[in-house]
């Protein structure tokens, strides 16, 4: 039963082209001779049934359609031979010679039971016997008369039918030769061409009329190679009454040579006559052709890719590597083919990639797996393996490609990705307590400011309490103004917009600086300061920027330091080339796993709620890269928690080739006199301009105000002021936009304009001075500082 629910299963057979190595010509030499011998054993049987059809009277009938059936058998085994070249049913094959075999004997039982039958019917020499005796008689010779009158009509019409059926035949075969499915022609032994079809010509690039005027030769036309096979064609065509089909090539009338297929039988009744079939074999050679061209640019490419790559069988046997597989494992292909890749496998990776590999063999699933390979180099690098199955028509895997990449770098990046998360993670984290520290920052100095100005409300006349208030308020917003000047330096340096104004300065000078900034904070915590200077050394350096590193250095130590502790600050030269500044403190000290990351922005070593000034972790940082902007170093040492630290800020005496950057320009004279003078102040910022004007006119001048540019044209177009104070972010018209305008006014050619803004880097300073204003000020301005730039009026 199981065998009739497979009859038409081939997946236990492989096709026939893969049973041995079969060549094209072999294959295709068997598959037309099963198709040729199908065709006639289905021709046959035809001619018998319509001679039956035509001859009722015929007897053992049984017997005829026995060998119907029988032939008819027999070219269906012969067709399956040619099918399972493609179609592997070796079961239905099976069955169709089984039933050919029963046939076959039936037919052999029928024959023996009529044969006796058929011995026993009577010769036409008894009959005529017979006749000849009847003749003796009168009534015997009427009777043998009418007899042989009634035969000579039937012979009669037997010669018709076998007339009728000659011209059937040849009108079947004039309809075939016409056709043009294929060449066919007549040809004899001697090498001519006596009859040809327009398929043949065709071939042969002859038109009929000069077939027909210049008849054609296949002898002369046969390329000298093939003759010799021609000739043994012949001889088994006129031994065996076919000649099986072979590969030859004709040279055209254009001279081309035209590859085909010719088989070719002898004519019955005309010796040394064939009749050949030739089949053009040209698209089925430019197609193997294309299919080797497409096979050789497929592993060309292959070879190109930079991958690994691989092909094998439909069960997974390696039959072909690319040229890099044996680049990178240093194998020879005799080592590497079938299943010996194995060994280039690390062997904890071995079970899971064959695992997966033997389950998308069995599934037709694609591979898809990160293995370790090992390379010739001795090195085992990750490498992404892929494989995908190749099918055919029917859907079946006939072969697997796959391919090997590397991802070494792929994964060192994603480790970098990890990397650069863990510290982005770090950064975020370390952002927030910056902000809460900010927030803890600004609110130390507003509050006593806040305080201080509720004190002036309720001092009244008392002096002395009112001098106090106001210069603990103007400690606080000094302090607060340097917090805001240390975030916007961090910003310039980090985004590299920080200018150094270089110039021949004394170290003493730079750290009296430094102490006058630094001392407010220092006397408040009650600590000791020790500054010891052995030379006073003459460097190129931005003498504020300096001052800033060792005011920095300075205001650490005090922070971290309990109260009534040391700070020691020295100067020393430990080369001709080089000065070293020095601040070591009796404070808190850094644990030795926070020595190599002090200098990191927001770091600090000691963030509790105790310490009273904790800061923003950001003066180190600014510190260093100040110190290396300067062409040195920074470098901190301390012996553990509660041992104290001490930096060291090490800085080239003298750069003799580097050029000194933007250096203050030398105040020239003025034409303004000083006086009482027109002012017009322009600020979006009500309260601001508000207070600004009161401070303008408690110096002695006469005062306006304006709240954008526009307004400020307008007014300063009334007004004439001499000095105008003005904002630059405002709306309806920025200060840039309104400096430029007034400028081109003649009564405003002369106006000294200064820009009084919180944007305060060089490049906003280079803006204004773009714009026509003759000053820059940083929000907020010193009242004295003002003062001075009015009174000195705008440069001739």
């Amino acid at each position: 039963m199981n065998f009739f629910l497979n009859l038409f299963d081939t997946s236990d057979f492989p096709q026939r082209w893969y049973c041995g190595e079969w060549s094209a010509g072999h294959g295709w030499l068997h598959i037309l001779s099963d198709v040729g011998i199908w065709a006639a054993y289905f021709a046959i049987p035809g001619l018998l049934a319509y001679f039956l059809s035509q001859r009722k009277d015929i007897p053992f009938r049984r017997v005829f359609l026995l060998f119907v059936a029988f032939i008819m058998l027999c070219g269906l085994t012969h067709l399956m031979d040619a099918i399972i070249f493609w179609w592997p049913a070796y079961r239905l094959s099976g069955l169709l010679k089984l039933s050919t075999a029963i046939v076959s004997w039936g037919t052999v039982v029928a024959l023996i039971y009529h044969i006796p039958e058929v011995l026993r019917l009577r010769s036409p020499e008894e009959l005529e016997r017979e006749i000849e005796a009847r003749k003796q008689a009168e009534q015997a010779l009427r009777e043998s008369n009418d007899i042989l009158e009634q035969r000579v009509q039937e012979r009669v019409a037997q010669l018709d039918r076998a007339n009728a059926e000659i011209k059937e035949r040849d009108a079947r075969w004039r309809r075939f030769v016409s056709s043009n499915i294929i060449g066919v022609g007549l040809a004899d032994a001697d090498g001519s061409w006596l009859e040809v079809n327009g398929e043949l010509l065709r071939m042969l690039r002859c038109s009929d009329e000069e077939w027909q005027k210049e008849g054609l030769r296949w002898y002369d036309m046969t390329p000298p190679e093939y003759l010799p096979r021609d000739v043994e064609g012949i001889e088994t065509a006129d031994k065996e009454g076919a000649c099986p089909a072979y590969e030859k090539e004709y040279i055209a009338k254009d001279g081309t040579r035209v590859p085909i297929t010719l088989g070719y039988t002898p004519v019955e009744d005309r010796p040394g006559q064939y009749i050949c079939f030739v089949l053009d074999q040209s698209r089925l050679k430019e197609t193997e052709q294309a299919l080797k061209q497409s096979q050789a640019e497929f592993f060309q490419l292959a070879d190109a890719i930079p991958q690994m790559a691989w092909m094998t069988r439909a069960d997974g046997y390696v039959d072909w590597f690319n040229h890099r597989w044996y680049e990178y494992t240093g194998l020879s292909q005799e080592t590497c083919l079938g299943w010996n890749w194995k060994e280039c496998i690390e062997p904890e990776d071995l079970p899971q990639v064959q695992a997966a590999w033997e389950k998308s063999i069995a599934t037709g699933q694609r591979l898809d797996i990160v293995a370790q390979i090992r390379g010739a180099d001795g090195v085992v690098r990750p490498f992404l393996t892929r494989a995908l199955p190749l099918k055919n028509e029917d859907g079946q895997i006939v072969r697997w490609f796959g391919t090997n990449t590397d991802i070494s770098e792929q994964q060192q990046i994603q480790e970098e990705l990890r990397t650069v998360a863990a510290q982005l993670s770090d950064a975020d984290r370390k952002k927030d307590e910056f902000l809460a520290t900010l927030a803890h920052e600004l609110r130390n100095p507003l509050a006593p400011i806040r305080m201080g100005l509720e004190l002036m409300k309720m001092a009244g006349d008392d002096p002395e309490l009112l001098d106090e208030t106001r210069e603990t308020m103007e400690r606080q917003t000094k302090q607060l103004i340097t917090l805001v000047d240390d975030l916007l330096d961090v910003s310039r340096v980090t985004r590299g917009k920080l200018n150094l104004r270089k110039a021949d300065v004394k170290i003493s000078d730079v750290i009296q600086s430094a102490v006058e900034t630094a001392q407010p904070l220092i006397e408040d915590s009650e600590h000791t300061l020790e500054v010891v200077i052995d030379s006073d050394i003459t460097i190129h350096a931005d003498p504020h920027r300096l001052a800033q590193v060792v005011s920095n250095l300075l205001n650490n130590a005090a922070k971290y330091t309990p109260d009534g502790g040391k700070i020691t600050l020295w100067v020393e030269q430990p080369s001709a080339n080089q000065v070293a500044i020095h601040v070591r403190d009796t404070g808190i000290g850094i644990p030795a796993d926070m020595i190599d990351c002090i200098f990191t922005i927001f770091t600090q070593v000691d963030r509790s709620m105790e310490r009273s000034f904790a800061g923003l972790g950001i003066g180190l940082t600014l510190v260093k890269s100040l110190v290396e902007m300067h062409g040195g170093t920074i470098s901190v040492t301390s012996q553990g928690q509660g041992q104290g630290s001490e930096f060291t800020a090490t800085l080239p005496v003298r750069e003799e080739d580097q050029p000194t950057q933007n250096q203050d320009l030398p105040i020239e004279s003025f034409s303004l006199k000083k006086g009482k003078h027109k002012v017009l102040v322009v600020d979006d910022n009500k309260a601001a301009a508000e207070m600004l004007s009161k401070v303008v006119k408690m110096l002695g001048n006469t005062v306006e105000t304006a709240e954008d540019g526009q307004q400020a044209i307008e007014v300063a177009q009334r007004f004439r002021p001499e000095i105008i104070l003005m904002d630059l972010g405002m709306p309806k018209m920025n200060g840039y936009e309104a400096a430029r305008h007034i400028r081109q006014q003649d009564w405003g050619k002369d106006v000294l304009l200064i820009a009084l803004t919180g944007w305060g880097q060089q490049e906003d300073r280079d803006r204004t001075k773009d714009a026509g204003f003759d000053h820059h000020l940083v929000k907020p301005a010193e009242p004295s500082e003002l003062q001075r730039i009015i009174n000195q009026g705008r440069q001739t």
